[in-house]
């Protein structure tokens, strides 16, 4: 299937789309960062719910450029919402990498539709990495926010040791893997429709 050029009705399916996916990503991260003990989880939770709608995203728009509007899109209702500015940058940076990823697949490989999801995943990691990065700023950040006390401990748990990072990604890829997978066998038919292999 030959490549074209975004149409009307796709920009009208990419904010159906990106509307689901954020709305999913928004309940499933509320919830796991609800506590301390889950708060590490939030990305890999993510990875495992948005894996469907994903997939069906790619095998309904196989057209470059919407994964990139989805990543701006989830870039911007982050900025808009207040979220730390670098989750707003990973989400318009790593959504233009997965979009390279499947065109170069022609949006018909479900290795690299696969590959490409996993890489979307590690996007809310622009929530994580300021905790190593920059610390000072991220602490200033959540103060403005208000009472964060009781997440201190796991803020610099993260930030300081170095091993949480690296396997809060190694989990959030596993979990992007099998939400992939679960995508893959749910949405079976509309993958044979879309020539999906």
């Amino acid at each position: 299937m030959e490549q074209k050029k975004l149409q009307t009705k796709d920009f009208i399916s990419i904010g159906i789309f990106s509307l689901i996916y954020s709305v999913v990503a928004f309940v499933v991260g509320g919830i796991a960062q609800m506590t301390p003990l889950t708060f590490p989880l939030m990305p890999a939770c993510i990875a495992l719910f948005t894996g469907t709608v994903f997939m069906l995203y790619v095998a309904k728009i196989p057209k470059r450029g919407a994964l990139t509007c989805l990543g701006v899109i989830g870039g911007i209702l982050l900025f808009i919402t207040g979220m730390f500015w670098m989750m707003s940058l990973f989400f318009v940076l790593f959504g233009i990498a997965a979009d390279c990823i499947c065109a170069s697949g022609h949006f018909r490989s479900f290795k690299k539709n696969l590959t490409a999801y996993c890489i979307m995943a590690l996007a809310p990691f622009g929530a994580y990495v300021p905790m190593a990065l920059l610390p000072a700023q991220f602490d200033a950040f959540m103060k403005k926010k208000g009472n964060t006390a009781a997440f201190e401990q796991i803020i610099h748990t993260i930030g300081t040791s170095v091993w949480v990072l690296p396997a809060m990604i190694a989990i959030t890829l596993l979990c992007a893997i099998l939400g992939g997978l679960i995508g893959k066998r749910i949405l079976r038919k509309h993958f044979e429709k879309a020539g999906i292999v």
